[in-house]
């Protein structure tokens, strides 16, 4: 296929089908008037190609950014003038996008993401008014008899990145709408590295960390993150972090430092508030150069890793201290996934019902559907009679969510385990596996790995163990790190057959000990300490699982959660007669 770098126009009639209710015949006779007397001449004028029209629309093409400002504004101008006879509700107006970026030539049409950013720009626009992405602007600023003002990132549907939007500034268009935030995501810019090395050939190590960092931060579709072009302006200057965050719209800045000595290199890095220069966190890496690309992907990983769960921990603070009834679609769904993180009964329902209220709030918003559909598999997990309604109800919100956003990691990894849980087990591993190739760095993605084999005929244990001990390596201080390790355990037990098993053990113990961990880590843990003689710690691991679910019994927990090797598992202590010992130890027969 053909491609080339061209500039893009969209224009679109306000309120066109309103107008054509009123009267077709003269909407149409007009529109054509404007088209032969306005609209076609400033295209030709300017060497545009019209593309194609839709009715109310117009996709057109130029060989320049400014040509093509430059033309949108004749239109805009010379239709107010043409228009201002008539009644105000009546007039024809405009709203233009333009973008420039690479396409897909298909015979006169042209195809790709450059148009949709066009089509995106367009919507953003006000009536009468005009949009440019930040390549546009980077060509027409002070080439074009207009100001600019910067809107900062607005997220495209289907693209992992935003794009940076300026309105230009036409006299007459609508006042712009009020920027609403019901889904602004945290926006974050990873600034360019310093190079602290006295060998200035070490720059590209510096740089390609930074570029990294940004590519694999773009995976996490919670975040919009400033594009490397816009960043690396900044590279080599002094920077006020305000400013910085001002200039690219950016609520949080990435910012760090790379310094060599000999066979040495430290790495550091911080994350910084924009508006207040606050830290919220930082950290720094000493490291051998024994392999430069494979130290390049361990620190990336290692700043991703620690950047994004302080960021998301840091906004779910900021959520926490306002109140309620003022709360953005964003922060409801901040706080409630805040909520949903406590694994107890009643932050489960407080959860439930703030990331409801963020949904109605934004019918647009995928991720406290996502988050909702995960809320329903955690309730699942943690033990209910009868299943059947929240699966049902899980599954709804994760097709709502991938619906609006099927690139949403956590809408297709809470899906897959939703599936798994319905007994659909080849769907779920598809689903799960889609999650982790979307964003390879998300520990949930790769816990509900572990989850989907647990619920096939015939699970490789190994694999969920494996799958449990990547997510504990991706967020060690993950407020659910306990079903991660509990993973794990469930894993190795399934592969060993053997609660005497050295590293099951280790690993229940662990889980157990975890914060915020639940009921069920503690009853695994009580075979583990029993397996290794501890009956009074196997008391005290029945005693903590008791407090948190006075209702359980044996019976209770050989039926509350089951899967296809649950039965298997609770033969291990029929034979031994661990089930007889724990029952002796405190745990109800029932």
């Amino acid at each position: 296929m053909d491609r080339k770098l061209t500039t893009i126009l969209a224009a679109d009639l306000a309120g066109y089908s309103r107008l054509m209710a009123l009267d077709e015949e003269g909407v149409i006779e007009r529109l054509r008037s404007a088209r032969s007397q306005v609209i076609d001449p400033a295209i030709a004028g300017m060497g545009g190609r019209i593309i194609k029209t839709m009715g109310d629309g117009l996709l057109v093409e130029f060989p320049s950014p400014v040509k093509a400002v430059r033309a949108a504004l004749q239109v805009l101008r010379d239709m107010q003038v043409r228009e201002a006879p008539a009644p105000e509700d009546q007039r024809l107006r405009f709203r233009v996008g333009i973008n420039l970026g690479d396409v897909v030539i298909d015979g006169d049409d042209v195809l790709g993401d450059a148009v949709n950013v066009a089509a995106r720009l367009e919507s953003l626009a006000p009536v009468g008014g005009l949009c440019i992405s930040r390549s546009v602007y980077d060509q027409a600023n002070g080439l074009v008899d207009a100001q600019m003002t910067a809107l900062g990132p607005q997220a495209v549907k289907n693209l992992p990145n935003p794009v940076e939007v300026w309105r230009v500034e036409v006299a007459g268009a609508n006042k712009p709408r009020a920027r609403t935030k019901p889904t602004e995501r945290p926006s974050i810019a990873v600034l360019p590295f310093e190079n602290m090395s006295s060998d200035a050939d070490q720059e590209f190590l510096a740089d390609g960390i930074v570029e990294d960092v940004t590519t694999e931060l773009s995976r996490f579709r919670s975040l919009m993150v400033i594009a490397r072009n816009s960043t690396f302006a900044f590279k080599g200057k002094a920077t006020d972090i305000r400013r910085v965050g001002e200039e690219l719209g950016a609520r949080y800045v990435v910012e760090g430092s790379v310094r060599r000595a000999g066979n040495r290199l430290r790495v550091t890095a911080q994350l910084i508030e924009a508006s207040t220069g606050a830290h919220v966190w930082a950290d720094r890496w000493d490291r051998t150069l024994d392999d430069l690309f494979a130290l390049q992907d361990e620190m990336t990983q290692a700043i991703v890793t620690a950047v994004e769960p302080e960021l998301g921990a840091h906004e779910r603070r900021l959520a926490r201290t306002r109140p309620t009834e003022s709360l953005t679609s964003w922060e409801l769904c901040q706080r409630g996934w805040s909520r949903l993180a406590e694994y107890t009964v009643q932050a489960m329902d407080e959860a439930e019902a703030l990331l409801k209220r963020s949904a109605e709030a934004d019918p647009h918003f995928a991720l406290p559907r996502a988050l909702l559909a995960r809320l329903m598999n955690i309730r699942v997990g943690a033990g209910l009679k009868d299943p059947t309604g929240p699966i049902r109800e899980g599954l709804v919100w994760a097709r709502e969510a991938l619906e609006i956003d099927d690139r949403l990691e956590i809408a297709q990894a809470a899906h897959g385990v939703l599936l798994a849980m319905s007994g659909q087990s080849e769907e779920a591993t598809d689903a799960v596996n889609l999650a982790t190739a979307l964003n390879p760095n998300s520990a949930f993605c790769h816990h509900a790995l572990g989850l989907a084999e647990m619920f096939k005929k015939e699970p490789d244990g190994m694999r969920m163990a494996e799958a449990g001990r990547t997510a504990l390596h991706l967020s060690p201080k993950d407020p659910t790190a306990h079903a991660f390790q509990n993973i794990v355990s469930v894993g190795l037990l399934i592969d060993r057959l053997d609660h005497n098993d050295p590293e099951f053990m280790a690993s229940a113990r662990a889980a157990s000990r975890l914060p915020g961990t639940a009921w069920y880590t503690h009853l695994l843990a009580a075979f583990a300490e029993l397996a290794d003689g501890n009956a009074d710690a196997a008391r005290q691991c029945i005693q903590s699982a008791l407090k948190m679910r006075p209702d359980m019994t044996l019976a209770t927990y050989r039926t509350i959660f089951p899967f296809p090797k649950s039965a298997a598992l609770f033969e291990i202590g029929d034979r031994s007669g661990a089930n007889e010992r724990i029952i002796e130890l405190g745990l109800p027969r029932g």
